[in-house]
């Protein structure tokens, strides 16, 4: 199936990539076997053919990623990559979701791995306006001899877009895709109360509604809403991409224009945007000279929920659906003002349909992206290159409270005539990137070398300014205009006004050297020196290095009467990776640098009657927290590449970690940020396979299984005090060889049958009503890393009738459900909804129960206990497609090349004991969130 390249350069490995990215990977070969090239692969800042690379890569390529329905093409890739977490955190269209590349090595810093997008490096913040049907292969780097080339960013691994290009000596093709789909809310298991079951329940406990009626009153009650219904209502998505590519024999060019519109489940969520690409690739007649520029533009605007996963019985939308007592009305809402005049917990969904009526947030951003590469080939082997890439980012940010909203008269001052506010925010982020690099690339025989030395520069800039105006004036107020301000020396309506700015640059010199005998052995080595603006100047340098190794043993002569194996590779790589942003962001941690100690006048009296100063102390000698990886693998095919997979071993050790480190209070402050001698090692393996259970070309039917699965084991070592036991009420636990931050907790049994109290699980084993801190213990799994993460599918053809799917899951990870904590809270009753289960909480007559006495003594343990802390592991039906493609002989004689129509799901089923509306969270504990929701849309793809 392979044909080997026997003289490439790396410079036409790099163009021809982008076609052949897939060439073993297609779910249906449509090129003859003999003339499909070898796959090729990323391998840091250039590219090489599978045979010859040593990294640990996981790839998906364009016909998993395209006419997927989100908005944001990290969710696409779940459960696709081995070794690679992705979890979105919120339903809101737009937002964007976590990814951990074999467990997390920070602990208050940076944790995301670097993004690659056609060479410019950048941030996760790039899918939200990338089009998925742009891409053509996405690639996750995770072994140090890929990453130590991208040293300070690439302690988190490398994710590595390339968007689709054009080919040369080709005709003018068009393509057009379309998407119409509708979102709805994922099912839940909380067994809410109706209407009846809750003022049953209230009369019994002679709270609220119901503790004034009788139970015949009670049965003729006809109010029942469902406020989950209300709130959370079904939604419309549709999506419009057109594309031309075309070529000549020393020019092509592709241009792509896209549309997309997801409405959220909460009617004040939803995103639109527009995007257009163009990538322009060229090369003279001795293809001595190549060139490309690639332009990306997108408008989005993106309308949020506030104050989501927290409280707030007047701010938080999420909140109203899921805890609003049945009983109340839609209908009984009639404005701001009377709402104010009975302010009570029972009209939380009053004051929340106020709110969507009269709140916005909105964020307009354009964007404009251009990336360029040139490279002459100097002499036969000697390739110069310059890579210069920009990124311009413009956001408006627009806020509005009406004067009438029930918050503003809520929160109104005594004397306020107008009321309401609006905030103006603009946010202006620049980056940029330039690469100048040269190759030598020369063959003796046998024996192939390659040597390449860069530089790189990056610039990062970031200008914000906001102003939020108090007061405006209902008779000429229009939201993001700047009418109706209220201009008064009084203070109450004096604007509030903010400015920041903020620079952060790198730099790097780094070389690399690779050696290849007989297409049979393989070294590779790295060497980086970078300089980080984050730090002081004597600090600012640190070094990263990389030595990769490969044995292609099928290519050896004893392997040659060995004919189901096909390819059979071994590899290895040891090196390290910098991270140098201590705290997450970009641009955190630099105004002012952490390793520099700030002083603030206090706004009142210290030590007397005198102002004082707050003093933070900062850390002088602040550096890089470093990685240090090691790896071993295996890439096989078998049976005729009907088998094929990867297996990699890992341990990836993090150190210098920054973290408080506890100092006297003499000094003002209890603890210091710096870098510490804690060391996080994660550690793992990871098993990649697909397998062609049917591959007949006669019948034209083809099935074929993939999966991957992962499994990682977080442990700390030389922790400042052992056991480190952080955390009030809710405690963690952290101690040498063990997880960081393992919930410690009591055990909780269950209910005493005799008094309906709470038990737990005493140090001794025995069952004890009033635990004690000696009680505590630390369990198997924590809220960073889960053990477990993998995903499989399968996908089958027959005849131009396809069906593909994903599943994804999560093992060995807990998380606090506090919304099972609220319903089961029987102080909720008479304010908010609960569970019916409360109906069977134990009683003198009812001992036989798993629900505790609604008035159980002991109930203030519960919080530091286990009950509500639930593993949240789960399987997920990801993604099922159905379609078929019209047959060419149908087509024949028009002007249409290809068409293909499908119907396809997404989020369509979870198995978990996870009892919410979403297993599938990157938060410890989660209350009154975001659910993502379950997708379906109609899809159509034509070419012409």
């Amino acid at each position: 199936m392979n044909v080997k390249l026997k003289a490439v350069s790396v410079g036409a490995l790099f163009f021809l990539g982008f076609q052949s990215l897939n060439a073993q990977q297609g779910k249906r070969d449509s090129i003859p076997d003999e003339k499909q090239i070898e796959e090729v692969v990323v391998v840091g800042y250039k590219s090489a053919t599978k045979s010859t690379a040593v990294t640990s890569t996981a790839k998906i390529g364009s016909e998993s990623i395209n006419n997927r329905p989100n908005t944001n093409v990290l969710n696409i890739a779940q459960g696709q990559l081995a070794g690679v977490n992705i979890v979105t955190g919120t339903g809101q269209p737009g937002a964007t979701p976590s990814i951990t590349v074999r467990g997390k090595g920070s602990l208050l810093g940076n944790n995301e791995p670097l993004y690659v997008i056609d060479g410019f490096p950048g941030g996760s913040e790039s899918f939200r306006n990338i089009n998925p049907n742009d891409i053509e292969s996405m690639e996750v780097l995770k072994d140090a001899s890929a990453l130590s080339q991208f040293g300070n960013r690439g302690a988190n691994g490398v994710v590595v877009i390339r968007t689709k290009r054009a080919k040369y000596n080709q005709g003018v093709s068009f393509g057009y895709s379309t998407q119409f789909g509708v979102s709805t809310l994922q099912q839940h298991r909380y067994n809410l109360a109706n209407s009846r079951e809750l003022l049953t329940l209230e009369k019994r406990l002679g709270r609220g509604k119901g503790a004034g009626l009788t139970d015949a009153q009670i049965s003729e009650n006809t109010v029942d809403t469902d406020w989950l219904d209300y709130f959370f209502q079904a939604s419309t998505l549709q999506s419009h991409d057109f594309s031309v590519s075309a070529g000549s024999e020393n020019l092509n060019n592709y241009t792509s224009i896209g549309y997309l519109d997801q409405q959220g489940l909460l009617s004040t969520t939803g995103m639109k945007r527009f995007s257009l690409r163009n990538n322009l690739n060229g090369k003279s007649k001795d293809n001595k000279f190549n060139f490309s520029v690639g332009t990306a533009l997108s408008l989005t605007r993106n309308t949020q929920a506030s104050s989501l996963n927290s409280g707030g019985v007047n701010q938080n939308l999420a909140l109203g659906a899921m805890k609003s007592a049945p009983y109340i009305s839609p209908n009984d809402y009639v404005s701001g003002a009377q709402l104010a005049t009975n302010p009570i917990l029972l009209n939380t969904p009053l004051f929340l349909i106020d709110k969507e009526r009269t709140f916005k947030s909105s964020t307009d951003e354009a964007r404009i992206d251009v990336m360029t590469e040139a490279s002459y080939k100097i002499l036969p082997s000697l390739t110069g290159r310059v890579r210069a890439n920009m990124t311009f980012r413009n956001l408006n940010d627009n806020v509005w409270q009406h004067p009438d909203a029930f918050n503003s008269i809520l929160f109104a001052a005594a004397g306020q005539e107008f009321r309401g506010f609006e905030t103006l925010a603009n946010s202006r982020v620049f980056s940029f990137n330039n690469l100048a690099q040269l190759e030598y690339n020369k063959s003796f025989g046998e024996h192939k070398i390659g040597v390449a030395g860069a530089f790189e520069f990056n610039n990062n800039m970031l200008q914000s300014s906001s102003q939020t105006q108090n007061g405006l004036n209902t008779r000429t107020w229009v939201p993001g205009t700047g009418t109706g301000y209220i201009v008064s020396t009084n203070d109450l309506y004096l604007p509030n006004v903010s400015a920041r700015q903020s620079r952060h640059n790198l730099f790097s010199y780094f070389a690399n050297a690779d050696y290849d005998y007989k297409g049979k052995y393989g070294l590779v080595a790295n060497v980086r020196r970078d300089a980080s603006s984050r730090f002081a100047r004597e600090n600012a340098w640190g070094t990263f290095w990389s030595v990769g190794g490969r044995w292609n043993v099928s290519k050896e002569a004893f392997m040659e009467n060995v004919t189901w194996v096909n390819d059979l590779k071994i590899r290895g790589s040891i090196g390290t990776q910098g991270n140098e942003r201590v705290q997450p962001g970009i641009f955190d941690a630099l105004n002012p640098q952490r390793y520099l100690n700030t002083f603030a006048v206090t706004g009142g009296p210290a030590y007397g009657t005198g102002l004082g100063y707050n003093i933070n102390l900062g850390f002088s000698g602040l550096r890089w927290e470093v990685t240090e990886n090691l790896n071993i693998g295996t890439d096989f095919e078998l049976f005729s590449r009907r088998l094929r997979g990867q297996f990699d071993v890992y341990r990836k050790t993090s150190k210098d970690i920054f973290y408080p480190f506890p100092q006297s209070a003499l000094l003002g402050q209890t603890s210091l940020n710096k870098n510490t001698e804690i060391d996080v090692e994660n550690a793992g393996l990871e098993l990649n396979l697909a397998v062609d259970i049917i591959k007949n070309a006669e019948r034209d039917m083809t099935l074929t299984l993939r999966g991957n699965g992962a499994v990682n084991r977080e442990r700390v070592f030389n922790i400042f005090e052992n056991p480190l036991i952080t955390g009030s009420t809710v405690q963690d636990y952290s101690a040498n060889g063990s997880l960081w931050q393992a919930p410690y907790v009591y055990k909780y049994l269950g209910v005493n049958p005799n008094n309906g109290n709470l038990l737990f699980e005493s140090a001794d084993g025995t069952p004890t009503e009033n635990p004690t801190d000696a009680d505590l213990k630390p369990l198997k799994y924590n809220f960073r890393n889960p053990r477990y993460v993998g995903g499989f599918g399968f996908d089958f053809d027959y005849k131009g009738i396809f069906i593909n799917s994903t599943f994804n899951y999560v093992a060995g990870l807990y998380r606090y459900d506090y919304d099972l904590s609220g319903y089961y809270n029987p102080n909720d009753v008479g304010q908010f909804n609960v569970s019916k289960d409360l109906l069977n909480a134990w009683t003198p007559t009812n001992t036989n129960t798993d629900i505790p006495s609604n008035t159980a003594s002991n109930r203030n343990f519960e919080q530091r206990s286990d009950r509500f802390l639930v593993d949240s592991s789960y399987l997920r039906l990801r993604n099922l497609q159905i379609g078929y493609r019209i047959p060419a002989d149908v087509l024949k004689g028009t002007f249409v090349k290809s068409l293909m129509v499908m119907v396809q799901g997404e989020n369509l089923y979870t198995w978990s004991k996870w009892r919410g509306f979403d297993a599938e969270s990157n938060r410890a504990a989660d209350q009154y969130g975001y659910p993502t929701p379950r997708i379906f849309t109609l899809g159509i793809d034509v070419k012409f």
